[in-house]
């Protein structure tokens, strides 16, 4: 599925840390509000 600048994204849900807290984070909650989504896989990759 391809996404254009302006498209509506998708609902979706993925696992979120906070600190020591996980939880998951469902799109549908924050419709209407402006959400920013970082990935950053190599802060939990061993080195």
């Amino acid at each position: 599925m391809a996404l254009k600048v302006g498209d509506t994204a998708p609902d979706f849900k993925l696992n979120a840390a906070t600190g020591e807290n996980e939880a998951e984070f469902h799109l549908a909650a924050h419709r209407g509000k402006t959400v920013v989504i970082l990935f950053y896989a190599l802060d939990f990759t061993p080195v």
